[in-house]
């Protein structure tokens, strides 16, 4: 890994530390929907603060493409966040005077306001990073999520200070690690979502340590379509079959594909769950969940497993009838994490829904297409930037 974490910073006392977070939350109106990626900051904000160190925090929120947006503003987010730590935390505009703002990070936590109102944050403005570099003595990536972006406050303000990595990037990076390189054998992954475009990469990459790709949900439909099967109304992703082609033929038996379904007729208007092989679908057919014989198959695997990677849900899981398999494996899953195999979840929908059914793994990946990336070896721009190698 190669990184410096926070932990190794000497002298914090008296210095003012420029913390990356994630602060792209879901609003609704001034408030936010889910605090989880906000929470992910905590531990590095509270070890910086019983070191002595003040603390600017730097974050964004959607895509105002460098105007200022008064609905993407983090004066909602400053408040959760100052709620979580039960402390104020000042929204401050990037036009405020550095003395200001310095001062400021002297009374309590500051935040910047969306760094995204600047044009110079999505061109990777070197102008933008030296004078947010004058803000502060070091720089601390806490947000993984935003790692595969070559901007501003990623990549080139890291570059200008002693730059560190937060614990809960740490811990990310070794969880996704132990899936990529470190983690016990055999490996599965377990596939699932609507579409298989971003998955295929992934799935591409850590072919070679896996044991089994368990799929279902709509990347399940596409490579049986690929595979030569009809499967009526079901979801597809018609672009990628060619690529779904050369998967099946490269991946061989380690590609674990459904045996049976569960298909709602599309020509009725009423949720009709009928159990049928793969190679009996009709054209009103719509698959939208695994077949019991395919759980127990994947079932098996899972048992087997030493190390696990689910990305996406197995079926329409939207519909409480068509949650049957992600729920059975998943509580498979669960039961076999934190002892005596290492679980990792990752995907806004999976990891949902696994805190909705109470579901316990060892690592839940807020990464979301950071994560995708990592996994999938392509580059990350910035955990380059505070020192980050992959291992060999």
């Amino acid at each position: 890994m190669q990184l410096k974490s926070i932990f190794q910073a000497k002298n914090l006392k008296g210095k003012t530390v420029l913390v990356r977070i994630d602060t792209n939350v879901p609003l609704k109106g001034k408030h936010v929907l889910d605090d989880s990626r906000l929470r992910l900051a905590v531990p590095t904000i509270r070890f910086l603060q019983r070191h002595g160190a003040y603390i600017i925090l730097i974050g964004h929120l959607g895509r105002p493409a460098g105007k200022v947006v008064p609905s993407l503003s983090l004066k909602p987010v400053g408040y959760t966040l100052g709620k979580i730590l039960r402390q104020p935390v000042k929204v401050l505009t990037l036009s405020s005077k550095p003395e200001v703002i310095k001062n400021e990070s002297k009374k309590g936590l500051v935040l910047l306001e969306n760094i995204r109102f600047d044009k110079g944050e999505d061109n990777n403005s070197q102008l933008l990073a030296r004078s947010l570099a004058r803000l502060g003595q070091i720089y601390v990536n806490e947000a993984f999520s935003f790692s595969h972006r070559a901007t501003a406050s990623m990549v080139s303000l890291p570059k200008k200070l002693p730059s560190y990595a937060g614990l809960a990037l740490i811990n990310e990076i070794n969880s996704l690690e132990n899936i990529s390189h470190k983690g016990k054998k055999p490996v599965v992954a377990v596939i699932g979502g609507a579409k298989i475009s971003d998955k295929l990469p992934v799935i591409e990459k850590l072919l070679p340590r896996l044991s089994a790709v368990l799929v279902g949900g709509g990347v399940a439909n596409t490579l049986l379509r690929a595979k030569g099967l009809k499967i009526g109304k079901s979801l597809i992703d018609n672009k990628e079959i060619k690529d779904g082609k050369k998967l099946i033929k490269r991946a061989g038996k380690k590609l674990i594909l459904p045996v049976d379904v569960v298909v709602d007729n599309v020509s009725t208007k009423r949720l009709e769950a009928r159990l049928k092989m793969v190679n009996k679908l009709m054209t009103s057919d719509k698959i939208v969940d695994l077949g019991t014989e395919t759980c127990r198959v994947y079932a098996k695997y899972i048992k087997k497993a030493k190390t696990i990677f689910w990305g996406g849900p197995l079926g329409l899981v939207e519909e409480s009838k068509w949650r049957h398999a992600t729920l059975a494996l998943g509580r498979l899953a669960s039961a076999r994490a934190r002892r005596q195999v290492f679980v990792v979840v990752g995907g806004g929908d999976t990891v949902g829904f696994f805190h909705q059914h109470n579901l316990v793994v060892d690592f839940f990946s807020a990464g979301g297409s950071a994560m995708l990336n990592f996994l999938a070896g392509e580059e990350m721009p910035g955990l380059t930037s505070i020192g980050y190698r992959r291992p060999k």
